[in-house]
């Protein structure tokens, strides 16, 4: 629902603005990059700045801003609130047991997959996660899930900048138009090494009461113990997984 300007607070969202200038490609910034990514001028992003330092929000080291360990706090109580992280984490455990493969659950936020949860086994190490890490759509087999059905997503991603991670990657629209119509289909994707060489992930969508695909789960593994053969096998236990946790959700399939 779309909010009535008139009742935001402009310095709130000025400092919220300097908040998510900072990215994991840019964790650290300087005074006059911050301003120049938000427009705000120097004096009053400095100002804000040491408002945000004062709640630990902000952290500076010399020249350089970075956000503060304030956020840390509130990591728990975000996850504890999400109902489908809390629903969903049973399921992943089993299946994850039950293969003996890593199983993640993401949502689309602001057109890229980020990861709320996931089922960790010591048979299947390999890479790095934590709860939070985005990735893009397009290069992604969860990505693909998140957005079968809405390709305006698509069309507005494609507008941007997409980097080609591997040579699988897919960088063209209409090329991943027809990726995702695919997936729609059949109701399952693979990433065969697109996001990263060496790994191998397939993926299917979650369902609510309304049809809307709200998350997806997915199974990943290296290429060296998950071929493309081998991690098929796993196609239809991971939709069934996928019915039963939508079936929670209030879905009742069909769609």
């Amino acid at each position: 629902m779309a909010v009535n300007k008139e009742l935001l607070n402009n310095s709130i969202t000025k400092a919220i603005t300097i908040l998510n200038c900072f990215s994991y490609e840019n964790p650290r910034l300087r005074l006059k990059d911050i301003s120049a990514i938000t427009g705000i001028n120097q004096p009053t992003a400095y100002r804000l700045l040491n408002t945000l330092k004062e709640f630990n929000l902000i952290e500076q080291h010399e020249v350089n801003y970075s956000l503060g360990r304030g956020f840390l706090k509130y990591e728990g109580i975000v996850l504890n609130s999400m109902e489908i992280r809390r629903i969903c984490l049973p399921y992943l455990e089993e299946l994850s047991n039950n293969l003996k493969l890593n199983v993640n659950l993401a949502v689309l936020d602001d057109n890229e997959v980020i990861y709320v949860a996931r089922a960790e086994t010591p048979y299947c190490t390999y890479g790095y996660f934590h709860i939070g890490m985005r990735r893009p759509i397009y290069c992604t087999a969860l990505g693909k899930v998140l957005v079968c059905k809405t390709p305006e997503v698509v069309s507005e991603v494609f507008k941007r900048d997409v980097n080609r991670y591997t040579l699988n990657t897919i960088t063209d629209a209409d090329t991943f138009l027809k990726e995702i119509e695919k997936v729609s289909l059949q109701g399952y994707a693979v990433d065969l090494e697109e996001w990263n060489n060496g790994i191998n992930c397939i993926a299917a969508p979650l369902y609510d009461a309304t049809g809307k695909i709200i998350a997806g789960i997915s199974i990943s593994g290296p290429t060296s113990m998950y071929s493309v053969e081998k991690l098929m096998e796993y196609v239809p236990i991971l939709i069934d997984y996928a019915n039963r946790l939508s079936a929670r959700m209030g879905s009742r399939g069909g769609w």
